[in-house]
């Protein structure tokens, strides 16, 4: 699943936003806004323009959007679930994204936001074993799908 593919990609630099680094570089705000830009892809007001999309430009939640919609009567209804807790988990982790670029070294609050964007982005995301349609959504949409006769 694509959208699965892309939100390991802005993992990966919500990882980086809050690894060690020299203060003063902007590097925080840089690797949380490519992760951002690859949860919301060009078009988004979230989306900054000052830094590129290491992602493919569809935008994690666009992809999700899509599938809920191909899903056609959400059949089986968790796995539609699942999709809706996952985009519901991306939009707070985009907007604790927001509020960590927009904070400016306010005792440890800005790297705070960070950890808190990169955890909601791991709740969406889940992982592998994930029999949840709330924590881990989309690992669970993943996996129930790749069951049904119409979804390989």
């Amino acid at each position: 699943m694509k959208a699965h593919d892309q939100l390991e990609i802005a993992l990966h630099y919500a990882d980086l936003a809050v690894a060690p680094h020299q203060p003063g570089v902007g590097w925080h705000k840089a690797h949380t806004q490519r992760a951002i830009n690859i949860v919301v892809r060009a078009g988004n007001p979230d989306f900054g323009k000052d830094v590129e999309n290491p992602g493919d430009g569809h935008g994690v939640m666009k992809y999700l959007q899509e599938a809920h919609e191909a899903m056609k009567g959400c059949s089986p209804t968790n796995t539609c679930d699942a999709i809706e807790s996952s985009l519901e988990y991306l939009r707070a982790a985009v907007e604790h994204g927001k509020q960590a670029i927009g904070m400016s070294r306010m005792a440890g609050m800005e790297l705070r936001q960070a950890r808190m964007f990169g955890a909601l982005l791991r709740a969406a995301h889940g992982t592998h074993d994930t029999r949840s349609a709330t924590v881990g959504a989309l690992e669970y949409a993943i996996h129930v799908t790749e069951h049904m006769p119409q979804h390989k």
